[in-house]
C-alpha cells in the first residue's frame, strides 16, 4: 500500500496505521450501544469501533467521514461510519465486525463536526493516546473545547461551559446523570447565531454536591449564574430536570427568560430513580465499569471519571434520588405562570411525558408549540439533527 503522508511528520504506510488502530481496540473503546447487543471480545476487535476509529483515521488522512445504515433480515440496526481519503478511496477498518449477515446500505459522507461530540468523546481519546503511542506523534485535533468557567454560589462551585461566538446567549439546563456538555451537538449547529452557557448544575459534572436539591436551589443556581454574567432576556432551555428548572426560572424570574425550549417532561412529574442506587460506586478499569453498569452504560458515558480509587460516575446516585423526589408533583401553576413564547419537544417513544399531557401543556399556555420527534426521552442525544432543527426554526420565529 502507498504511505500515508501527513504534513511535517512521520512517514507511514496504511498497514502502519491499521495494525496501530487493531492494537488499540478493546472494551473500553467499544460503543455501550453494541455492548448491548454482544460483549466485546478479542475474536471481533472490531465490534462497536466504527466511529471512534473513523474519527482516529480522520486525524491522520483527512477527508471525510463515510456513514451508512446497518441492515439484518431487513430492519435497521444502526449505523456504520467509515472514511472517504481526499483522493475519493474510501478505507473502512472495521467492516469485518459484522458476521451475522448484517449489510451496510445508503452510505453518504458528512463533514467532521467541530468541537468534541456529545457522545463517544472519552472512547476517542482513549483509542486516540493508543494509537499515538503505536505510531509516534499524531496531529493534534483541530476542534477547540468549550470554554469552562465556574461561579461560586454560596461557597460551592457551579461550573458551566461556554461554547462562545458573537450570538445570542442560550442557556441550556441538562437532565438528571447528565452535564453541559451533553449539549455540544446542539451548540455547534446554533452557533453563531447563538451562544450556548451550558452548566453543571448542582451535584452534577465538575459542579459541586450541595445538601440541597430543592426546586428553589436549582432555580436560584441558573438565576444567580445569568446574573453573575450579566445576561438576561435569554432563551433558556432544558432537558429533563432542566426542562422544569427552566419554566420555573421562567415563572419566577421574568425578566431573566426571553423564551423556553422545554424539551420531554410535563407539568406533573412523577418518577422513581432509585434504580440508580444499585450501579457501582467504584470499578478497577473503565471497562469493569461499563460491564457493572449494563445498558445503562450508553447514557452514562459523558458522566464517566477516574478517580484515585478507580473509575466511577459524576454524580452521587443518592443525590439523583433526592433531586427526582423533590422534583415529583404538580406544576402547572410554575407552567402557565410564564407568558413568553415556548417550545415544548417530546420524543414520540418517550416513557416520561405522555402525547396527551404533551398536548394538553401546550393548549393550555399561549404561545407554545408542541413538537414530537422520533426518540425517547433524551431527543437531543437520539435524535440530534431533528431536534436541532426544530429548535432552530422556533429561534428564527423569535
Amino acid at each position: 500500500m502507498p504511505p500515508a503522508r501527513v504534513a511535517g511528520m512521520t512517514t507511514w504506510f496504511l498497514t502502519d496505521i491499521e495494525k496501530a488502530v487493531r492494537a488499540s481496540w478493546a472494551a473500553d473503546t467499544c460503543s455501550p450501544d453494541d455492548v448491548a447487543r454482544a460483549p466485546w471480545t478479542s475474536d471481533n476487535p472490531a465490534w462497536g469501533h466504527c466511529d471512534v476509529t473513523a474519527l482516529v483515521v480522520h486525524d491522520l488522512l483527512g477527508g471525510d467521514l463515510v456513514v451508512g445504515e446497518v441492515h439484518l433480515d431487513g430492519e435497521q440496526q444502526g449505523y456504520h461510519n467509515w472514511n472517504r481519503l481526499p483522493s475519493g478511496v474510501e478505507v473502512d477498518l472495521t467492516r469485518d465486525q459484522f458476521r451475522c449477515g448484517q449489510t451496510v446500505t445508503r452510505l453518504r459522507a458528512v463533514p467532521r463536526p467541530a468541537g468534541p461530540l456529545p457522545r463517544r468523546w472519552a472512547e476517542y481519546e482513549v483509542l486516540r493516546d493508543r494509537v499515538t503511542r503505536e505510531l509516534g506523534a499524531l496531529p493534534a485535533p483541530t476542534e477547540e473545547e468549550p470554554a469552562r468557567h465556574a461561579v461560586t454560589i454560596d461557597g460551592r462551585r457551579l461550573s458551566y461551559l461556554d461554547f462562545g461566538g458573537p450570538g445570542r446567549p442560550l442557556l441550556a439546563l441538562h437532565g438528571h446523570f447528565g452535564e453541559g456538555r451533553t449539549f455540544a451537538a446542539l451548540a455547534r449547529a446554533l452557533a453563531p447565531r447563538w451562544r450556548v452557557i451550558a452548566p453543571d448544575q448542582r451535584g452534577h459534572g465538575r459542579s459541586d454536591r450541595r445538601a440541597d436539591f430543592s426546586r428553589e436551589g436549582y432555580v436560584a443556581d441558573a438565576a444567580t449564574l445569568l446574573t453573575r454574567l450579566g445576561l438576561d432576556g435569554v432563551v433558556v432551555l432544558g432537558h429533563g430536570l432542566g426542562g422544569v428548572n427552566a419554566y420555573q426560572l421562567a415563572a419566577h424570574h421574568p425578566r431573566l427568560v426571553r423564551a423556553l425550549v422545554v424539551e420531554d417532561i410535563g407539568a406533573e412529574v412523577a418518577d422513581d430513580l432509585s434504580f440508580c442506587l444499585s450501579w457501582p460506586e467504584r470499578a478497577p478499569t473503565r471497562a469493569a465499569l461499563v460491564k457493572e453498569l449494563g445498558p445503562a452504560a450508553r447514557h452514562l458515558t459523558d458522566a464517566f471519571r477516574e478517580r484515585p480509587d478507580g473509575w466511577g460516575l459524576a454524580f452521587e446516585p443518592q443525590d439523583m434520588v433526592a433531586s427526582q423526589r423533590l422534583l415529583d408533583g404538580d406544576h402547572w401553576d410554575d407552567w402557565l405562570a410564564s407568558h413568553c413564547p415556548a417550545l415544548l419537544v417530546r420524543g414520540a417513544r418517550s416513557d416520561l411525558l405522555g402525547a396527551e399531557h404533551g398536548r394538553d401543556m401546550a393548549a393550555r399556555r399561549p404561545r407554545t408549540r408542541l413538537v414530537e420527534l422520533p426518540a425517547g426521552h433524551t431527543v437531543h442525544a437520539t435524535a440530534p439533527g431533528p431536534y436541532a432543527a426544530a429548535v432552530r426554526d422556533f429561534l428564527a420565529g423569535l
